[in-house]
């Protein structure tokens, strides 16, 4: 299963990274390195990202990893959409936000919410 995705929604460049189930640091890293790789690709404020943590498992190891991640992608994202979070993962994504100085972040259920959210945006890239 590919759990990196690249598409396009009503014009819009989105990348989809499932960490859906991970529970070692290793596990999320090697998404991490990937997704950083390719995020690199793309020109600043022009891509939208998904990040699915359904039943993820998020220590103080991977919140470090997605903080560091996050103040990455900053130049990059338009705006990153979280789905399948807890109540304790959300809140620690919230954390992850402040900390790396990321306004534009949201919380979403789904992969399919996120994509009618960025479909449903006014302004097209």
């Amino acid at each position: 299963m590919n759990r990196i995705e690249e598409f396009r929604v009503s014009g819009k460049s989105v990348i989809y990274m499932d960490f859906s189930g991970y529970s070692e640091d290793i596990e999320f890293r090697t998404i991490i390195d990937a997704a950083k790789t390719l995020i690199r690709e793309y020109a600043p404020n022009s891509l939208y990202t998904i990040t699915n943590l359904k039943g993820a498992t998020i220590n103080t190891s991977t919140h470090e990893a997605f903080t560091d991640f996050t103040e990455h992608n900053k130049q990059y994202v338009i705006l990153g959409v979280v789905c399948g979070t807890d109540t304790t993962t959300k809140i620690l994504g919230q954390t992850v936000a402040v900390v790396s100085g990321r306004s534009n972040l949201i919380y979403l259920p789904a992969k399919e919410d996120a994509i009618r959210h960025i479909t449903d945006l006014e302004n097209s890239v």
